[in-house]
């Protein structure tokens, strides 16, 4: 969530755009802006602005005290377009970076992105390739529900593509999207059996499902209590009827991981064992500057 600064900035650059929109109506349709609604029209000329050049300004006349006149005149259409292009881009600067923030994002991998993951083979770099292009295809993918599972051994890069995948599509697309794990997932829901628990356990599942994005991380790992089983399912199924989009992190082989939580599930976040990535290869964490 943002900041105390963080919204008061948000606050100011909204007020700003709604200001600059009232302007840009003013300037295009000479509409009077509120804040001026009793003034007088006063003449429209051509007059030119040093950017744009030549645009038609709207005078508004008020009485003053002492009955002097005040005019007020309408900007350049293009010069008011240019400012709530840049307020635009700077709220969206700040939904991305409360978005990153809020995105379940370790630490260890804050620096992973597609141009450092270290393709040591040909299987590394056509997942990468695959990983690039789910990002670059994301409205695709959502408008799909298009999920993806990825398997294989430790240190390999799984994670590096998921965070590089995750950061991507926020940034162009200030997506709603969370990397979590199932332990994390499942403790989440549990506590809210506690007595007066905050959250109620409809409101913990209603966030999972609805995020635009879930990233589950190590699925088939120390797992496999009914309750938990009944949580992953619920959540992956429920995004499944929603045709939201998930991705499955898993240490296993495919056929294992079928084996630990179900066949129907993987049937369903692979469409039918489509969408799947293998990573066979040996860890090359101890490789410098590489996280995996």
């Amino acid at each position: 969530m943002l900041n105390i600064k963080q919204r008061e900035e948000r606050d100011n650059l909204l007020a700003k755009r709604d200001a600059l929109t009232e302007e840009l109506e003013f300037a295009v349709e000479h509409k009077k802006p509120w804040r001026w609604s009793s003034w007088d029209a006063g003449e429209i000329t051509t007059v030119s602005c040093d950017i744009h050049g030549d645009y038609k300004r709207m005078a508004l006349i008020g009485k003053a005290l002492r009955g002097a006149e005040n005019i007020v005149y309408s900007s350049c259409p293009k010069c008011v377009r240019d400012q709530i292009a840049l307020t635009e881009a700077a709220l969206r600067e700040l939904r991305v970076s409360d978005l990153l923030d809020n995105a379940g994002i370790a630490r260890r991998f804050e620096a992973c992105e597609f141009d450092n993951y270290q393709a040591v083979n040909q299987d590394a770099a056509q997942n990468l390739s695959v990983c690039q292009r789910y990002a670059a295809s994301w409205p695709d993918r959502l408008n799909a529900g298009t999920g993806l599972v990825m398997t294989g051994n430790c240190g390999t890069g799984k994670n590096h593509l998921a965070v590089s995948m995750a950061k991507n599509i926020i940034r162009a697309h200030q997506a709603r999207v969370e990397i979590t794990d199932v332990m994390r997932l499942t403790r989440s829901v549990k506590r809210t059996w506690r007595h007066n628990a905050e959250s109620t356990e409809e409101e913990v599942i209603e966030y999972f499902t609805t995020l635009d994005l879930l990233i589950i991380d190590e699925v088939g790992v120390q797992f496999g209590s009914p309750a938990e089983m009944t949580i992953l399912q619920e959540v992956i199924n429920a995004r499944y009827e929603s045709i939201l989009p998930t991705i499955l992190i898993s240490n296993l082989t495919f056929d294992q991981l079928k084996e630990t939580i179900g066949e129907r599930i993987v049937d369903r976040v692979t469409d039918g064992g489509r969408n799947r990535l293998a990573f066979g290869w040996g860890s090359y964490r101890s490789i410098s500057g590489v996280v995996a």
